[in-house]
């Protein structure tokens, strides 16, 4: 910890030739209730569609920072009273957003929407059988088979009102975050009143105001909230480092760390997550090198995990269990570079990845491989790029995907790239990880057997070399200094119990941001 507080002192010299900093203090300006002038403008480059339909969306249960994963939402507890039966109390009182009543009746009137068009990339399509009516706030879910991921798919399972499902059903396919127009249809904190967001379309901004019908009346704290969709990252920094009122909230690269620091507008936090960078291995490119087998296990031997750590990441990390280790790796150097020597890859990213990779390219270098970049801002380029390639082979060798906890603390995201048939994979005819997986299903997360199923998974995706592994991010944001918010390190930032103060662009005006405030704020995990 002293060391991290030196290297903070150090930077600041030899990067701003300052020392002066202050303690985050923006706790005690903080606009208690809910001011109609509130607004904040936030960038999340990866999935943005996942953040905006847990403020705009509610389901049985939502996702949570905590052992679980989960708590309750729409029901208040369930019980369950089989391995395929689960009942679930709803909560009363709760109204759409066009402030129709929501009941048993909207639940099942829900199910049997999502029934006809379910999401696919889990098993609950092939899992849940049927949703019953008990009383006017209680139902019970019935399955086909027993099914560990129950209450993390039903934290994807949101509710609308008659009128979306008139207009749009329920829509799950390969992302299921169904939200194709903009208007009073869900449940959730917000309504999203401009714009449009799913997985493979998009608005460049989408913008939610207030939802006055919402069940918890302490929330949401802040009037407004605008989205951006598509943002360069070099724009997006500019615009939270040094754009007083344009960008209150993004995800940073790690190399951005001491300029957020620096920012006189933006504050640093950066926490440990569960997220992944995914990269793909196109493995129905039959003329690609890494078809084979060998070529895989050769790069990702080639890749050393803790320099990536070290200098890419920035210590901003763990180490990936998911990787190979260096035991593991029983290649020899002469017989690296002889099957990686002169080989030329297709790269598809994000720009705002683009830092990333150029500790990869660095790497692979080293044994004679070459990168050749497909770069765009644009993430649904890069979901139109996999799911292309179920059709037409695409010329991407390597693919990278931001990929988020967004079942909470569950290995899932990084499983449903192993499983045959399913939108987000590659693999095919590995019997061993079919069996694998359909065990997998079936286990709760708290079952002993969960745990082995995990490891022989893992075991059996590094034999087969079937992604590029990468060490684990932490998450690192630049926030405004007037916006007082605890970020989460999963696939869901609880907007809703964000506050801002009265020195907040959006509620002070346009007086200039007080130059003490200006001054440099050393970061929590620096304390």
């Amino acid at each position: 910890m002293k060391y991290s507080v030196l290297f903070f002192f150090l930077s600041i010299f030899l990067c701003a030739e300052v020392l002066e900093y202050r303690i985050d203090n923006s706790q005690g300006r903080i606009v208690e209730t809910k001011d109609k002038r509130s607004h904040i403008n936030v960038f999340l480059p990866s999935m943005p569609y996942n953040y905006v339909s847990r403020l705009v969306n509610e389901g049985l249960v939502r996702l949570a920072e905590n052992e679980q994963g989960w708590e309750y939402s729409l029901s208040t507890h369930s019980i369950k009273l089989s391995p395929i039966v689960y009942e679930f109390e709803l909560r009363r009182g709760v109204r759409f957003q066009d402030g129709t009543l929501f009941n048993a009746d909207s639940v099942i009137h829900n199910f049997a929407y999502f029934l006809k068009q379910p999401f696919n990339y889990t098993d609950i399509h092939h899992s849940l059988k049927s949703v019953e009516k008990v009383s006017e706030y209680k139902i019970r879910l019935h399955l086909s088979k027993p099914y560990g991921m129950l209450f993390r798919d039903l934290a994807r399972i949101y509710f609308y009102s008659e009128a979306y499902l008139q207009k749009y059903g329920w829509g799950g396919a390969e992302t299921g975050a169904n939200i194709k127009a903009s208007g009073p249809y869900g449940l959730g904190p917000y309504i999203l009143v401009e714009g449009m967001i799913t997985g493979r379309i998009q608005t460049p901004i989408v913008i939610l105001e207030a939802n006055p019908y919402y069940w918890d009346k302490e929330y949401p704290s802040i009037q407004k909230i605008t989205f951006y969709t598509e943002l360069e990252s070099q724009k997006a920094l500019e615009m939270t480092l040094f754009q007083d009122g344009k960008l209150d909230f993004m995800q940073i690269p790690f190399n951005k760390k001491i300029e957020s620091m620096l920012s006189p507008y933006a504050k640093l936090v950066a926490m440990p997550s569960s997220n992944n960078f995914t990269i793909y291995f196109n493995l129905v490119k039959k003329s690609s090198p890494i078809y084979h087998k060998e070529i895989r296990q050769a790069l990702n031997c080639a890749l050393n995990q803790q320099n990536l750590l070290n200098f890419t990441y920035k210590k901003e990390g763990t180490l990936n269990p998911h990787a190979l280790t260096s035991k593991e790796c029983t290649m020899s150097e002469q017989k690296l570079r002889t099957l990686l020597q002169g080989i030329e890859l297709n790269v598809a990213t994000q720009d705002s990845l683009m830092f990333l990779w150029k500790g990869i390219e660095y790497q692979l270098a080293e044994y004679g491989v070459s990168l050749h970049y497909q770069i765009t801002s644009s993430e649904k380029e890069i979901y139109n790029l996999v799911q292309k390639n179920h059709k037409i082979t695409q010329s991407w060798d390597m693919l990278i995907q931001g990929t988020q906890d967004y079942y909470g603390r569950h290995p899932w995201p990084i499983f449903i790239r192993y499983q045959e048939h399913n939108p987000w994979s590659f693999v095919h005819g590995d019997v061993v990880m079919k069996k694998l997986i359909e065990q997998f299903f079936l286990v709760e997360q708290n079952d002993p057997q969960f745990a082995i199923l995990c490891d022989k998974i893992k075991a059996r995706a590094k034999e087969e070399a079937y992604m590029l592994f990468l060490p684990i991010p932490n998450v690192v944001f630049a926030m405004n200094k007037e916006l007082v918010f605890e970020p989460l390190g999963i696939g869901m930032q609880p907007f809703w119990k964000a506050k801002v103060t009265t020195e907040h662009w959006s509620i002070r005006g346009n007086k200039p941001y007080p130059k003490d405030l200006q001054i440099p704020i050393l970061p929590k995990h620096l304390l």
